[in-house]
């Protein structure tokens, strides 16, 4: 029988699966309503509406979405979502992925409590008045974040903002502006009653709460999605023509909340507490010799997923270690462990230099499951650390901190069976002897604790004049005292069996550091407990720049968005990583100098832009800041369907041929549109049957 099943979550189904923090706690089960009405049913029925935001970081889930098969992001060596996000086949992307169906269900699954919360809250005698509204806030934010979700990837989708307490057949989709004017609503609601975070990121004396900085930075990107309906009107498929409710106003709203977050501009006074960490690593708390240092929590932060180091309150039993949890340090690492110590030249032959790399898995390098690779617009010289997006006219790698400081590039010994020795070695490239940098043939180059593999983006082929270019790899291998991984020299593979293999780009990267987290009791534990920054202070300087600069007010376009690039810069005295003097151009005399001049930014720089230059810009900062935080489709998708495909198609080869405009909406569940009585007329979007 066709039904679709009511969307709504009973008190005591969501009390025995909510804990995130000390706020979420286990309240026992209870099915009479009526618990609503205690100052403590109603607490829990709040805490309970933030369980589902912890899908994004659970199981193999959100990255997919929200990163892979982007301009930054492709598919990577394994895994599950890579037909159908990495490449966007048709016989994939259908509306019976199941990875659709369960996104769909796990934010209208938070939409419901969100509506029983706010249907219960007004009519709340018990809970203190000053603590009353805060919670309605904080349930009419996340009901805007959940609709924010479904619009962002679906568009037009069913609004329902009540409860539902009986079985219901009719959620029929409305225009995406309905939806977008919703989130508004409900964001600016939430802004007037939420309160600041404190200087220490608490909440109410909580951690993960949402605040007033929370619902303003999501408001402001709500406001610049909206605006952006302009560049999405006139699509080359009218099919994809969008319309979003944008107003010109739209971009000053931007600037109201987005200023006022920062304490920058006009909202400077706001009373905001949020502020940048010091040190763009201080975000991670990772050392790639010892792990993780602190997890930051901090003023950076405006909202966060918690999850808890007991796997009962990640809703799973104590010691499942392989479900719930957060899932995301597994996801963008690399195979770096046992390494062959071989080059593939174009001949067939390989050359060999030993027997073991000195590398084993360890909490240090994590689960290698590669789920999602940076592609090689990333590395390459006029990609996305290019020289255009600096006014100094150098180059990324020289002066942007961003680049080293959020991937992993030395990985260390750790094996004492290593087994490298130094040896002699000619080909068309060259000649190596170890004696002519004062080595001896046989001795090992290295052992347990010393560097074993370094990553770098040089291009090999420009360090010697002749050979081939994997004959350049493999002489410019025979020269280093490591097993040395330079990403613009490895394979980029046009052949699906080969994205697995060693010395491919889809396979070996550096890691990403952002969601590391090495306190697992066993190495091969899949949950992990680190919590996720969902939204961060850096994020909503760059969306406050832009803002400015869509206005024409380039000076404060320049000066916020120099308080982002500042910390990125290499401080004076600071030693930037050996890859500067060794392959990126710089010197090594200079490798403590500071780089702040050249990251500046003026308000000339900017305003030399052209408006579709702005797009590209400040897509590449953001690239720059928060790559691999979940926000990449989001970012592209506001531009329209054509930009998204073009930008997109340019940059990962491998969406090339079966990319459509019309992919830049998700199908709708085929599971959702199966049970509607009577049917929806408007069931599917375009492009999907």
């Amino acid at each position: 029988m066709k039904t679709l099943k009511k969307i709504i979550l009973f008190a005591g189904l969501m009390l025995l699966i909510i804990s995130c923090e000390d706020f979420i706690e286990e309240k026992g089960y209870n099915s009479d309503y009526t618990y609503y009405e205690t100052a403590e049913g109603l607490d829990a029925l709040v805490a309970s509406c933030y369980q589902q935001t912890r899908w994004c970081a659970s199981f193999e889930t959100h990255y997919a979405l929200a990163d892979m098969g982007t301009d930054i992001f492709m598919l990577g060596g394994d895994g599950s979502h890579r037909d159908a996000f990495g490449q966007y086949l048709s016989s994939a992307l259908t509306p019976n992925n199941t990875l659709l169906r369960d996104f769909w269900n796990n934010n209208y699954k938070g939409i419901a409590s969100c509506n029983l919360a706010l249907d219960y809250v007004d009519d709340n005698t018990e809970m203190l008045e000053t603590v009353r509204p805060v919670r309605k806030g904080e349930a009419l934010f996340l009901r805007a974040y959940y609709y924010y979700e479904l619009a962002i990837h679906f568009g037009d989708v069913p609004l329902n903002t009540t409860p539902t307490d009986k079985p219901k057949t009719d959620f029929y989709r409305v225009p995406q502006k309905q939806v977008w004017h919703q989130i508004i609503s409900d964001l600016r609601q939430a802004w007037e009653l939420l309160p600041w975070a404190d200087a220490s990121g608490l909440v109410t004396n909580d951690w993960g709460r949402a605040s007033k900085g929370a619902a303003g930075h999501l408001l402001a990107k709500a406001y610049m999605f909206r605006y952006c309906d302009k560049y999405a009107k006139n699509q080359s498929d009218v099919n994809m023509n969008e319309d979003r409710g944008g107003k010109e106003t739209d971009i000053d709203s931007v600037i109201y909340y987005a200023s006022r977050i920062c304490n920058f501009g006009e909202g400077a006074g706001s009373g905001s507490n949020h502020s940048l960490a010091g040190d763009f690593a201080t975000l991670w708390g990772w050392d790639p010799s010892i792990g993780l240092i602190a997890e930051y929590m901090g003023p950076e932060i405006l909202f966060s997923v918690n999850f808890s180091t007991n796997h009962f309150y990640n809703n799973y039993s104590v010691t499942d270690v392989n479900n719930g949890g957060n899932w995301l340090h597994m996801l963008y690492t690399a195979q770096l462990e046992n390494y062959p110590l071989s080059t593939s030249l174009e001949s067939g032959d390989n050359v060999i230099w030993g027997n073991n790399v000195g590398r084993v898995r360890d909490f240090l390098t994590d689960r290698p499951w590669r789920r999602i690779a940076p592609s090689p617009y990333y590395y390459s010289e006029e990609g996305l650390y290019a020289a255009r997006n600096y006014e100094s006219g150098k180059p990324g790698k020289l002066i942007d901190s961003r680049l080293y400081k959020s991937h992993v590039w030395v990985l260390y010994c750790n094996d004492e069976n290593v087994d490298v020795p130094w040896s002699a070695y000619s080909n068309a490239a060259g000649s190596f002897d170890p004696a002519d940098i004062g080595m001896t043939e046989g001795d090992q180059r290295y052992g347990v604790g010393d560097t074993a593999i370094l990553l770098s983006i040089e291009d090999v082929t420009g360090r010697f004049a002749n050979g081939s270019p994997k004959e350049k790899l493999a002489l410019a291998r025979a020269q280093e005292k490591y097993w040395y991984v330079p990403m613009q020299s490895i394979q980029v593979p046009t052949d699906r069996g080969n994205v697995g293999g060693y010395d491919v780009i889809t396979n070996n990267f550096p890691p990403l550091i952002k969601h590391l987290d090495d306190r697992r009791a066993g190495i091969q534990d899949q949950a992990g407990f680190k919590n996720f920054i969902r939204m961060r202070l850096g994020e909503t300087y760059i969306l406050l720049s832009e803002a400015y600069a869509r206005k024409g007010d380039f000076t404060n376009a320049a000066g916020a968005l120099n308080m982002v690039r500042m910390r990125a810069a290499w401080k004076d005295g600071e030693e930037k990583h050996c890859h500067y003097w060794k392959y990126d151009g710089g010197t090594y005399d200079t490798r403590t100098t500071s780089t702040e001049n050249d990251m500046t930014v003026s308000a000339g720089f900017l305003g030399s832009y052209t408006d579709e230059q702005l797009t590209d810009f400040y897509l590449d900062e953001m690239g720059h800041e928060t790559a691999g935080e979940l926000n990449r489709f989001d970012l592209l998708a506001r531009y329209g369907a054509d930009f998204w495909k073009e930008r997109i198609e340019a940059h990962n080869y491998w969406t090339v041929g079966t990319i459509n405009v019309f992919h830049r909406f998700r199908p709708i569940p085929q599971y959702h549109i199966d049970n509607l009585d009577p049917a929806d007329p408007n069931p599917q979007n375009y492009g999907y049957f």
